[in-house]
């Protein structure tokens, strides 16, 4: 058994136990009865946002992309970004929606050479998002009391965080000069170039704008299964859950979202029944979002573009 499928068996081991463990612990009759009575207007409600939000991170992945020195239009990157969308949903987890994005970029430029460039634009882009997530729940959280230890902890992640970024000029300057000659196109990208910078800045409004549409996605679906929590926890429980999911240890997110919802539902005295019947829908609403992706990928000729078997224009 190579590592590769032990991290698979792995991943679907704990999705298993963690699906099992929401489901034991809540009344699914209960949560059955609450997506039947779901109005389709909160769904619709949450499924736009959801789109609008698709459509700016597409943007924002564009002006990065264009910061690093790749000219590519923005139709084809919000094609692209739907298409990563729909492959981490549904595809295996072994192929991530990030590389595929990147492989495909890097592709479309008809030039050889760009994988790196194309790949690093895929980082930054989830890295802008980054920043912005966590300054939406810092704020989300002075609205809480939490404990000291907490409070020191995560401010002094986030401290970090941003002062990291705000020092990159230093940091390039001493440390990316010296890393070894294998390395020469990542000392090559134009990180501290004013066009970069300017993109950079421009998007992190975008990354704001987009968690806020996700948080209300969110709530749309709460309110439509009846989960009473104030838009901030919605925030924190969404936040904090995403941050979770997006590390290689379950399938493509599965049990680590659902379990994490109910769990930050119950913290915040709601029903785990709601947040379970949310959490179902939640889903729903991602595919539903994310069909355009299995589109652009059907147009660009399946998972052997992906693989280097074929290419099409988009």
């Amino acid at each position: 058994m190579n590592r590769r499928h032990l991290f698979f068996i792995l991943k679907l081991m704990l999705t298993t136990v963690l699906l099992i463990a929401v489901i034991n612990y809540v009344d699914l009759a209960m949560v059955w009865e609450r997506i039947q009575s779901v109005n389709p207007l909160w769904l619709i409600a949450s499924l736009s946002c959801l789109v609008v939000g698709y459509v700016m991170c597409g943007l924002r992945w564009a002006w990065i992309a264009e910061g690093l020195g790749i000219e590519v239009s923005k139709r084809q990157k919000i094609r692209l970004y739907f298409l990563g969308m729909f492959a981490s949903l549904f595809l295996p987890s072994t192929i991530g929606g990030d590389v595929i994005r990147g492989v495909l970029l890097a592709k479309s430029e008809g030039r050889k050479g760009m994988g790196v460039v194309a790949g690093a634009s895929v980082i930054l882009d989830r890295v802008n998002g980054m920043y912005a997530l966590l300054l939406l729940l810092t704020f989300s959280m002075l609205f809480f009391e939490w404990p000291l230890i907490w409070w020191v902890t995560w401010s002094s992640i986030v401290a970090a965080a941003w002062l990291g970024m705000l020092l990159y000029p230093m940091i390039d300057r001493h440390l990316v000069g010296r890393l070894p000659e294998k390395l020469e196109k990542l000392k090559a990208l134009p990180l501290m170039e004013k066009r970069f910078r300017k993109k950079w800045w421009q998007s992190l409004p975008v990354s704001f704008l987009f968690q806020i549409l996700i948080v209300q996605a969110h709530v749309f679906l709460g309110m439509a299964v009846g989960l009473e929590m104030s838009w901030f926890a919605f925030s924190i429980m969404v936040g904090l859950v995403a941050l979770v999911a997006t590390l290689p240890i379950s399938l493509n997110g599965f049990g680590v979202r659902e379990a994490g919802y109910v769990s930050f539902a119950v913290y915040f005295g709601a029903s785990g029944d709601a947040a379970t019947a949310m959490a179902a829908l939640w889903i729903i609403v991602l595919g539903v979002a994310s069909l355009p992706g299995a589109l652009v990928l059907w147009r660009l000729g399946g998972l052997g573009t992906i693989r280097g078997k074929n290419t099409k224009s988009s």
